[in-house]
């Protein structure tokens, strides 16, 4: 055979195997494709396994005895110390017709009258309720870490005048007067990144406005302490 005829076979030889190339580097792209898939899903499985774990916990939250078990202190424990603090404090004080507490497990509810709190008709405090506002302050900065947040609410009795600036003076009272209780929280030490405030004019109330009792009662500033979920 001729030097002419050899490069010439050697040359349909090199062109019939591109083919192996090709086959080769498609191979190599699906077997790196089928790991990137594999550890997407080894991530996806890791995941649920801690959702499963984290679902399990809160579960036996009711319970609660591997948790007690393992030393684990959980949120509501705190604020159940918080609320029956300020129970007692109430009680000793004889506050109970002036502040209602109730608790739900992960939240509580303080409820304030104006009357004990404020001036009439202003968002000025009275003094005698400042150490009651201290001790709440006081209370809640020992658990500061267990709490989600706290809501400061302001409420007006409804007096039968619907006119439009008796309407937006109850409004900005109600503001104006959790506003005075948030500030005077924050000035004891607590940060104000977990509060906020609401005012509800007097529109939410609690009890009826026929009478001056009623009234009373709707003349309020709730705070309302959430606890960390977990």
């Amino acid at each position: 055979m001729s030097r002419r005829s050899i490069m010439d076979y050697d040359g349909e030889k090199d062109n019939s195997e591109r083919w192996l190339l090709t086959y080769s580097d498609m191979i190599t792209l699906l077997l790196a494709l089928f790991i990137i898939m594999y550890g997407m899903s080894s991530v996806d499985t890791q995941k649920v396994k801690e959702m499963s774990q984290g679902l399990e916990q809160a579960l036996n939250h009711g319970g609660s005895k591997g948790l007690e078990q393992s030393g684990t202190i959980l949120p509501e424990d705190n604020l159940e110390n918080v609320y029956k603090g300020l129970q007692t404090y109430i009680k000793e004080r004889n506050l109970e017709q002036t502040i209602d507490l109730s608790s739900t497990g992960t939240s509580i509810t303080i409820r304030m009258r104006d009357a004990m709190l404020f001036k009439p008709d202003t968002a000025i405090l009275q003094a005698e309720s400042k150490p009651v506002i201290e001790e709440i302050a006081k209370s809640l900065e020992s658990i500061y870490g267990d709490i989600h947040h706290i809501t400061i609410t302001g409420n007006t009795a409804d007096l039968g005048n619907r006119d439009a600036y008796n309407e937006a003076d109850s409004w900005q009272l109600s503001v104006n007067r959790a506003v005075t209780v948030l500030n005077y929280m924050t000035s004891m030490g607590l940060q104000a990144e977990k509060m906020s405030i609401e005012g509800n004019s007097h529109y939410n109330p609690i009890s009826t406005n026929d009478t001056e009792e009623g009234r009373a009662k709707n003349r309020r500033v709730e705070i309302t302490i959430t606890g960390r979920a977990n």
